[in-house]
């Protein structure tokens, strides 16, 4: 005897949600994500985080925790949140990598590059030549700008993959927080005074911090603002050089978008360590060990990306056919 199916009752109203209001809550949560990430970039670019890090800290880890489960409604949209929180975190953590009992040093470094450049500190050489104090020239402009460029391209590049190519902003996020977090590890490790600051104790006497002269001629009172938010809190981050490391990682990333753009990215990574250099904020060698430090962790997602293939098509091949 045959047993009817019973009809499941239905419920007044009930039915596929319409597209337009499912788009319009993607909308929404993209929005609270976007106006999220632009809070803690104020919190952080404007030093308000500097007289109680760790309560920042605190807030902006709940404030992220709070909308990630909103965010995962919208693919890939909780890595942008997540990378402003991780930038967030290490910008707090460098400022603690001075307070570790362990000195800074520059010695070990120079003589490294005397050994490396037949007795030359490339930074005394290149400002001997090229640098004058009294008449700033358009190599000096330049090469500021340039050096000022790291605080806010990295993170335009960030900002249009999430828009344009967001299912390649994992990646780029684990590049660029990668290279930061490798640097972060060995700022604790080699505390190292900048060419600038090592002329300040006599041991590379004549090297100009050419910042100081373009920024106060420039805007002195917005000069120092920025200075005092983003430089004071730790004064001996030289060794690596994450300015290099950075834009070096940003470079490893396009690679993989275009070829054309990777030049480009190419050439101004060299320009970037070239002008790091010659501004005196860094020597060679970090200016190397930085983008090491970039193509370390490069190699570590290939690596990871290379393993995530395999067991994929290990599981695919396991799995039974279906018929």
């Amino acid at each position: 005897m045959a047993i009817a199916e019973q009809q499941r009752p239905t419920v007044p109203g009930a039915g596929p949600v319409p597209r337009g209001r499912i788009e319009a809550g993607k909308a929404v949560i993209t929005a609270t994500a976007i106006g999220l990430m632009a809070a803690l970039g104020v919190d952080l670019v404007t030093g308000r985080w500097v007289g109680a890090p760790w309560l920042h800290v605190l807030l902006a880890i709940l404030c992220v925790a709070a909308f990630l489960p909103f965010a995962s409604r919208v693919k890939y949209l909780q890595f942008g949140p997540l990378y402003v929180l991780g930038l967030m975190v290490y910008t707090v953590l460098r400022s603690f990598a001075d307070d570790t009992g362990i000195a800074p040093r520059y010695d070990h470094v120079i003589g490294i590059e005397e050994r490396l450049f037949l007795g030359h500190v490339p930074t005394v050489w290149l400002q001997d030549h090229l640098f004058s104090p009294a008449h700033l020239g358009p190599l000096d402009w330049l090469t500021v700008q340039v050096h000022w460029s790291y605080f806010f391209v990295p993170h335009i590049a960030g900002a249009l993959v999430w828009v344009f190519r967001r299912e390649l902003f994992p990646k780029f996020c684990f590049l660029v927080m990668g290279t930061f977090y490798v640097g972060l590890v060995l700022y604790f490790l080699f505390p190292t005074v900048p060419p600038w600051l090592a002329a300040d104790y006599g041991a590379l006497p004549g090297v100009a911090r050419v910042m100081d002269y373009v920024g106060r001629q420039a805007d002195p009172g917005t000069y120092q603002r920025a200075y005092d938010a983003l430089g004071v809190p730790n004064a001996v981050a030289a060794m690596p050089s994450l300015h290099m490391g950075v834009t070096f990682a940003v470079y490893l990333f396009s690679r993989g978008v275009s070829r054309r753009l990777s030049w480009v990215l190419l050439a101004y990574s060299l320009l970037m360590g070239f002008s790091l250099v010659y501004t005196g904020e860094h020597y060679v060698t970090d200016v190397i060990v930085g983008a090491l430090c970039a193509l370390l962790v490069y190699q570590v997602y290939r690596l990871y990306h290379r393993h995530a293939e395999r067991r994929a098509e290990a599981a695919e091949l396991a799995s039974p056919a279906v018929h």
